[in-house]
């Protein structure tokens, strides 16, 4: 396993959990490929896991103008408790001196520590990392989990499930009325499954904000998302 940068370190085999700790056991963390982190002249060698990117401590205290990292220590172990194991751990890195334990910090605590520092280019750094994170957000797999064709299938499905809903609770008088024996089953859905699917509008609502609604255009998304953005089942 390695850095993306990896001109003197390099991850060892055997990596730990991310802790607030040092203690380590063994966790799976793999390099981003084609992904060149970059901050004026410092080159962050970085990691990923669990899909978040992790810089070495050295590496964010050269970026912030520190001349090692034992600043960078300092404001940790000042400010520990402000830290959540998404934020900072410890992993082994080997080194031309051998293997040795090297902290981490997710970009959300390489922004925390630039809250911290008290350096010239400290400012500049933050908007670096909340870019980074912008970005990250913006091509994560929850962000492009469905394409926008397949929001509108699922707009859809949830269009269908309503019209049948109201279906339902209109034909269920005459089927209690006749006695049939599918009236109970057309109640529960008349009357039960509503507050589901408003629950489901609401995430398709969230998920399909970014669709123009273009009125004047004969197409699947024009007729479906005037019910979406509007219809609440009762």
């Amino acid at each position: 396993m390695k850095l993306k940068n990896d001109e003197a370190q390099k991850c060892a085999n055997t990596l730990g959990p991310l802790s607030n700790k040092s203690r380590l056991g063994n966790i799976d963390m793999k390099s981003i490929a084609n992904n060149k982190l970059q901050f004026q002249k410092t080159s962050f060698s970085h990691m990923e896991m669990a899909g978040q990117t992790w810089l070495l401590a050295a590496d964010v205290g050269r970026a912030l103008g520190y001349a090692d990292d034992k600043a960078i220590h300092r404001i940790y172990n000042r400010r520990s408790d402000e830290f959540t194991q998404q934020m900072t751990g410890v992993v082994k890195v080997t080194t031309p001196g051998g293997i040795q334990e090297a902290r981490v910090f997710s970009l959300r605590g390489s922004h925390l520590i630039g809250m911290f520092a008290r350096t010239d280019v400290a400012k500049e750094f933050r908007r670096w990392v909340l870019d980074i994170l912008d970005r990250e957000v913006a091509h994560s797999p929850i962000a492009k989990q469905f394409t926008d064709d397949e929001l509108c299938e699922l707009a859809w499905l949830w269009r269908a499930g309503a019209v049948m809903i109201t279906a339902c609770r209109e034909v269920y008088p005459l089927l209690r009325v006749a006695e049939h024996r599918l009236a109970g089953q057309y109640y529960s859905i008349g009357h039960e499954y509503a507050r589901v699917l408003n629950k489901g509008r609401e995430i398709l609502k969230r998920e399909t904000s970014h669709i123009e609604h273009q009125p004047w255009r004969d197409d699947n998304w024009s007729r479906v998302l005037p019910h979406l953005r509007k219809e609440m089942l009762q």
